[in-house]
């Protein structure tokens, strides 16, 4: 009788264990099974990531770092001989005239909005001034192929457009000199340019294929502040959560093959890897999430600078 119970014993023991074993197999199963449906919830927004990332990265040409050159340059202004004079002793030209009497050309014809005198842009007319008396040449773009656009670049003048006239000659008064811009089709339009807020003026009298002769130069501008920002920090702050995305996928993977070896990690048992495993891609979901949120804004951005160009250009 003992040897019977023994034996009955024995196997209610040996069918225990594998009933216990075939629900750890199911338990593990089951949790593999949640942890596979992790990984594809995860997969889809990363590839949602991916394409809004990708679409960042392809539009950078157009509206992160470099703006879209609208650059106005008429060819060299013909002047005729009323706005000159012979008296070259009492010429007296001046930026601040100039910037005066354009800006009362705009209120005479359409009420135009007066532009607003800009250091830079200053800047970059006395630079192109000077260039020209140095390097003896009367033209929009320099013997190196310097034109207005890379002069607002040289001192920092963020623009949407920019343009230029230029004057030689020995003018009566700021007055000649403005009205033989005005009398000049090309000149004229840039200075009744409606999309123009900002201008810079530089006139010098100095040594021109061997006379004594007057330069003056305007250079008009739209900032680029006139559109709405682009913030260059989110995007930075995007590729930093992309390259921890991309650290925790390579985490992922090396905890999935751990789990599927059954080995023991770290003294955790596979359940408890699964555990760790499992908190990791919650962690995953919710900086995906995250990022898709700066990217959305992101791209919120891009697009009104973008419509906010096309009614400019």
């Amino acid at each position: 009788m003992k040897i019977s119970n023994q034996i009955i014993i024995v196997i209610i023991f040996i069918a225990l264990v594998f009933i216990i074993k075939d629900d750890y197999k199911s338990i593990y199963s089951k949790t593999l099974s949640y942890i596979e449906q992790g990984i594809g919830k995860s997969s889809d927004l990363q590839n949602k990531a991916s394409e809004l990332i990708n679409s960042i990265n392809s539009g950078n040409s157009i509206n992160n770092d470099k703006l879209p050159e609208a650059i106005k340059a008429p060819g060299a202004l013909v002047v005729s001989d009323d706005f000159l004079t012979r008296d070259l002793k009492n010429i007296k030209l001046s930026s601040k005239g100039v910037i005066s009497i354009t800006n009362k050309q705009r209120l005479d014809n359409g009420n135009l909005a007066p532009l607003k005198e800009n250091s830079k842009l200053n800047f970059s007319a006395e630079k192109k001034l000077q260039d020209m008396f140095v390097k003896q040449y009367f033209e929009h773009v320099s013997p190196e192929g310097v034109g207005v656009g890379e002069l607002g670049a040289q001192v920092g003048y963020e623009y949407i457009i920019i343009g230029e006239n230029l004057a030689l000659g020995n003018f009566k008064d700021d007055s000649a000199l403005v009205d033989a811009w005005m009398a000049s089709p090309g000149h004229k339009a840039n200075i009744l340019n409606k999309k123009y807020t900002e201008l810079g003026v530089a006139v010098g009298k100095g040594e021109y294929e061997g006379k004594s002769v007057w330069m003056a130069v305007q250079h008009f501008g739209l900032p680029k502040s006139a559109c709405p920002t682009i913030d260059g920090v989110l995007k930075s702050i995007i590729g930093i959560d992309q390259s921890n995305i991309n650290a925790i996928e390579s985490e992922l993977a090396s905890k999935r093959a751990k789990i599927d070896s059954g080995a023991i990690f770290e003294g955790m048992t596979t359940n408890g890897q699964i555990d760790s495993y499992n908190a990791l891609v919650n962690e995953y979901n919710k900086l995906i999430l995250n990022i898709k949120e700066k990217i959305n804004k992101y791209n919120g951005e891009v697009r009104d600078f973008n419509n906010c160009i096309a009614t400019v250009n």
